[in-house]
């Protein structure tokens, strides 16, 4: 289902903006799309998913002159907390089927080739990102992620959403072996990660316990660590060379307005 698009005020400077929303079963996903003066038409859509503050207005701002430079198309989802609780989850929840109508439906409008999108999630999003792109590698074409509180890894020896062995709980979809088929796909892509330098703090925000802790470090700033090093280990294992690399933001504690300051909004788009 499609609501009617309108447009709403740009964020930045000569970029057009235009809100709708798509309902997939029971939940509602609105997104503004960010139209550059002089789109890029080879130049895949950058599609920024917020964290658990919800803040997608800043983050569209923080891309905004970054993505008109480019002339790239800036997509900007905003999860409500009524319909979207837990939007970083797909399993028991399918964020992912309302991100392929949003980006069906930019296709259909004809402002971008949404075959392949530039992909980038901050903290929740990061986490949504990931998993996203694990699910559908063939429809990214860079995937970036920031400061995820953690990490579904490439690992059989966890289960999901841990890693992709079998799910202790049953889901409505079997989200780790989909995954299981397109790891190699996944593995390819090429991936940056970024958190920053001083994110070691474990907030209420942060998933906690026993075996995440063990596993994959007591907060962002290990974990990141941690999963890029289980990222890289999985593609050679596999003969693949990743592509693959991690920016620490000098300064930054776990704020994306202070991670864009610091560059972040400027080097996904220069990635």
């Amino acid at each position: 289902m499609f609501d009617t698009a309108m447009d709403v005020p740009p964020v930045n400077g000569p970029m057009t903006t235009t809100r709708f929303s798509v309902r997939v079963g029971e939940r509602t996903l609105s997104a503004d799309v960010h139209i550059p003066s002089m789109p890029a038409p080879d130049t895949p859509p950058l599609l920024a998913l917020h964290g658990i503050s919800r803040r997608a207005s800043v983050m569209a701002k923080a891309f905004a002159s970054h993505c008109e430079a480019k002339g790239q198309v800036l997509i900007t989802p905003r999860f409500s907390r009524k319909q979207w609780p837990h939007f970083q989850r797909i399993g028991s929840y399918r964020p992912d089927r309302s991100l392929l109508a949003i980006l069906a439906l930019v296709e259909q409008m004809g402002v971008a080739n949404t075959n392949k999108v530039d992909l980038f999630g901050y903290s929740g999003g990061a986490q949504l990102a990931h998993r996203f792109a694990m699910l559908y590698p063939q429809r990214v074409a860079s995937l970036h992620i920031a400061a995820a509180g953690w990490y579904c890894l490439p690992d059989f020896t966890q289960p999901f959403p841990m890693g992709l062995a079998p799910a202790e709980k049953p889901l409505k979809m079997n989200v780790p072996a989909l995954a299981h088929n397109q790891l190699r796909n996944y593995l390819e892509l090429k991936l940056r990660v970024y958190i920053g330098a001083e994110d070691q703090h474990r907030d209420d925000a942060l998933r906690k316990g026993h075996a995440i802790d063990n596993v994959q470090g007591r907060h962002r700033l290990a974990r990141a660590r941690h999963y890029c090093r289980a990222f890289r280990a999985a593609a050679e294992a596999r003969g693949i060379t990743p592509n693959l690399s991690l920016t620490e933001l000098p300064n930054c504690l776990h704020s994306f307005a202070d991670c864009a300051k610091a560059g972040l909004t400027k080097l996904v788009c220069e990635a």
